[in-house]
């Protein structure tokens, strides 16, 4: 499915709800890819780091599996990962296509009875294009109590077609705290302050002034201030121009370099190396379920839940 305007081309797939490509203009008006994308598309069923997928129906990990007495699949050191192997990301949806003089929206469709939440959650995942916008939707609802968390799994390289890592690029992260995480990466309940540290973005810089401090890189939930009305992440190339602006109303972001990289996989027909595209997660607080003084990701019966995420597109 490709949704087209003058200022972007978005191409989606059924399978897992994907953002699979999306070519925007350089300074000079050139359209290049700026997603990372599985190839080929066969292999998309097996891609376990979730290239452009939608996540669902709770991203992030759930510590030792467990929320109260609901037991979830443990597939990744004891803990539940992005819903586990029946999540989302790993269905068939059904689509539905509007087009207007103004927009392009492409609607998906899930009844969820397989990923091990409560339910069936009757799930939707809305694309819409806008002159240099592209806006993602989520919906959700259920006849019994059960949890809703969901987001888009994209990486981005401003670069144009992979021309170079995203190191060189520079990132403006508006949260003053990140989540702090065991070894496992599961939150100890505490945040700490960036400040004065290699995870503080709220200036921009480039991303290699950070990981030249952090050998690992970055697989960190940053915390939004409670009051924040603008909860923003800003990625810009100064080579090709390309700016990218994410908002969300979402408590949290999960910015991930993939820096430690070791799996074989191609991404846009080359083998995929650490530092080569960088993940923007916007979700309320991971593990949410099991720390209620953060709130709550519960979806109740009769209660229908929409959550969005904005992509705006430019040149500096």
């Amino acid at each position: 499915m490709i949704l087209k305007n003058d200022d972007l081309t978005v191409e989606l797939l059924s399978y897992g709800a994907h953002l699979y490509r999306v070519l925007a203009k350089d300074k000079v008006g050139k359209k290049e890819n700026i997603v990372l994308n599985v190839t080929p598309m066969s292999d998309i069923s097996h891609d376990l780091q979730y290239f452009g997928a939608t996540v669902g129906p709770v991203a992030g990990r759930i510590k030792q599996a467990k929320i109260g007495q609901l037991s979830l699949q443990a597939n990744e050191n004891g803990n539940s990962l992005h819903s586990g192997s029946q999540g989302w990301s790993f269905q068939e949806w059904e689509l539905d296509w509007q087009e207007d003089k103004n927009s392009i929206t492409v609607s998906f469709s899930y009844l969820d009875d397989k990923s091990g939440f409560p339910g069936p959650i009757k799930a939707a995942v809305i694309y819409r294009l806008a002159g240099d916008q592209l806006t993602i939707t989520f919906t959700g609802e259920s006849s019994v109590a059960s949890y809703f968390n969901p987001t888009n799994h994209s990486y981005f390289n401003l670069s144009g077609d992979l021309k170079t890592t995203i190191e060189e690029q520079n990132l403006y992260v508006s949260a003053p705290h990140i989540l702090e995480t065991d070894n496992a990466l599961i939150p100890t309940g505490a945040f700490i302050g960036v400040s004065d540290t290699p995870y503080d973005f709220t200036n921009p810089k480039r991303v290699n002034q950070a990981l030249r401090d952090l050998p690992n890189g970055l697989d960190t939930a940053y915390i939004f201030a409670e009051d924040s009305d603008s909860n923003t992440v800003l990625v810009s190339d100064d080579v090709s121009g390309r700016t990218l602006t994410v908002t969300s109303n979402a408590r949290s972001v999960i910015i991930y370099t993939a820096t430690g990289w070791h799996r074989t996989t191609y991404v846009n027909h080359r083998p995929m190396v650490k530092n080569l595209g960088l993940a923007i997660e916007f979700q309320e607080i991971p593990d949410t379920p099991n720390h209620p003084e953060w709130g709550d990701v519960a979806l109740l019966p009769g209660k229908k839940i929409v959550k969005s995420i904005n992509y705006k597109f430019g040149v500096k």
